[in-house]
């Protein structure tokens, strides 16, 4: 499995301004959030993954440490935000972010070394989860990107990121909206297929242009997918995770959702602590907590992703619906941050309808 390069040191404070792109300046977490008496604030994100979260790795914590953990609903974009604004006297002791967010608040020097020695449970962490934050984060679990279409539709069913250009697809494909999740790994997918790389994003746009035929529209969250696959409007989406597909399969739908033979983009969230936290302590039994093979077992089975402990073990059902780490792409997010901006301008004049 590639890795991805560490977030570069070079990369300069305007560089990160710049490749935030839309980052909310909304800073408030209903005033100053602090956690009393042996507990601290970090962030969840909502649904699903919240219900597991609570249930298979914050619940049983506090039960066995009597420490709270206060979490904070939102936004990924505002929590790193509000972290670089109150870097001094953080609101949020343990960030939990998704990528690319999780990289920008590396490059922003936003998190405190994170040990074997303070977190022992990092030691069964496969690397690629923990070198690219520069040992000052390290993740929770994984998803793969792929392509999710219906059966009962399609004339030719999809085996490869190269087959959505295929012409039976026109206007009957959805792909992500630039800014969203998977719009990144899509320019980055389309730029390789095409020649180009993390350092030559130009071959991405001839390519796109000449996909546009086929593009019904761009979705922006995983009800967009849901309803245009599950109602026929769309036969095909690429570059999503296998949750709302997965979704539509188990409420009957005839949609099957595949990993391309060329492999899956891989989307993870991970932990960071703030630097000035006076709770870093605690945050760091948490996550030596959540790393341990027991809430990894609990937590991505109940989720459907892939544990980052490579001792973990998951059920059938998990194993057939999450990639292999073998047949993971990763990429240099690093290199693809500063040129967010860049990028988005060209999407929107030579993509975007």
């Amino acid at each position: 499995m590639g890795r991805s390069k560490p977030a570069s040191p070079n990369v300069s404070r305007r560089d990160f301004v710049a490749g935030a792109g839309t980052l909310s300046i909304t800073l408030g977490l209903g005033g100053r959030a602090t956690a009393q008496g042996g507990g601290f604030v970090s962030t969840v994100f909502g649904g699903v993954w919240e219900r597991e979260y609570r249930k298979n790795i914050v619940e049983p914590f506090e039960k066995e440490t009597g420490i709270k953990v206060l979490l904070k609903l939102g936004l990924s974009g505002e929590w790193l935000t509000n972290s670089v604004v109150n870097r001094r006297s953080p609101e949020i002791d343990l960030l939990l972010l998704p990528y690319p967010d999780n990289v920008k608040a590396t490059i922003e020097g936003l998190g405190l070394p994170l040990t074997v020695a303070d977190i022992p449970n990092i030691k069964d962490v496969d690397p690629v989860w923990y070198d690219q934050f520069e040992k000052t984060g390290v993740g929770l679990d994984y998803v793969g990107y792929g392509i999710a279409y219906r059966e009962d539709l399609v004339p030719i069913a999809p085996k490869g990121w190269r087959d959505i250009w295929n012409p039976a697809y026109k206007g009957k494909l959805i792909i992500p909206e630039i800014g969203q999740w998977g719009s990144w790994e899509m320019l980055v997918v389309t730029a390789r297929l095409n020649g180009g790389s993390e350092d030559n994003m130009m071959p991405a746009f001839n390519a796109l242009r000449q996909l546009k035929p086929n593009i019904k529209q761009f979705f922006r969250s995983g009800v967009d997918i849901t309803n245009l696959l599950g109602s026929g409007e769309a036969w095909v989406c690429a570059m999503t995770t296998n949750i709302p597909a997965y979704g539509l399969i188990d409420s009957g739908k005839p949609v099957k959702f595949i990993y391309p033979a060329e492999g899956a983009m891989v989307g993870l969230v991970s932990y960071h602590i703030a630097k000035a936290s006076k709770n870093a302590e605690l945050c760091k039994k948490f996550i030596n907590f959540a790393l341990s093979k027991t809430s990894q077992e609990a937590f991505c089975n109940g989720v459907i992703a892939g544990p980052t402990n490579v001792n973990a073990k998951m059920n059938e059902r998990t194993s057939q619906r999450i990639p292999a780490r073998e047949n993971l792409q990763l990429f240099s997010w690093a290199k693809i941050i500063p040129q967010m901006s860049a990028l988005a301008d060209h999407w929107n004049q030579e993509v975007a309808f």
